[in-house]
């Protein structure tokens, strides 16, 4: 059997895998994953760490792209904007448990219309909008 394809097919279910255990999580938990990915793929706890940041990375990253569409911004224009932003800081937060999935896509998200707007954001911004 081609040894890729094992690989490929590990990645994936190990994907899943992860998809998995971050169903219902509770932000406090996020840190507990890094073991769990450490059996899963058998790495060291640092490569476990690398593997759950990228993991939230990749969702960061197709979350606030699916925003900025819904919003519509063009790709061109998204990942223009996107050198600007510090994913991999919100990443890490995220997979530490020291900021939610989706207050690291809000940020993310403002960022991309600040330098849009040269600092001033027309972008909703729900904390905002909530509290007046």
């Amino acid at each position: 059997m081609n040894k890729s394809h094992d690989s490929s097919n590990s990645q994936h279910r190990g994907r899943i895998a992860l998809d998995l255990e971050h169903e219902n999580i509770l932000e406090e938990d996020e840190r507990r994953i890094d073991l769990k990915i450490c059996s899963l793929y058998g790495v060291g706890a640092e490569e476990a760490k690398e593997i759950h940041t990228n993991y939230h990375l990749h969702r960061l990253y197709f979350l606030l792209e699916d925003r900025s569409r819904k919003h519509g911004m063009t790709e061109s224009t998204f990942l223009e904007r996107l050198e600007n932003l510090n994913f991999y800081h919100y990443a890490y937060a995220v997979s530490r448990g020291e900021l939610m999935e989706m207050a690291a896509v809000d940020i993310l998200y403002k960022g991309l219309c600040n330098s849009e707007n040269s600092g001033h954001s027309s972008c909703d911004d729900r904390y905002i909008s909530f509290y007046g």
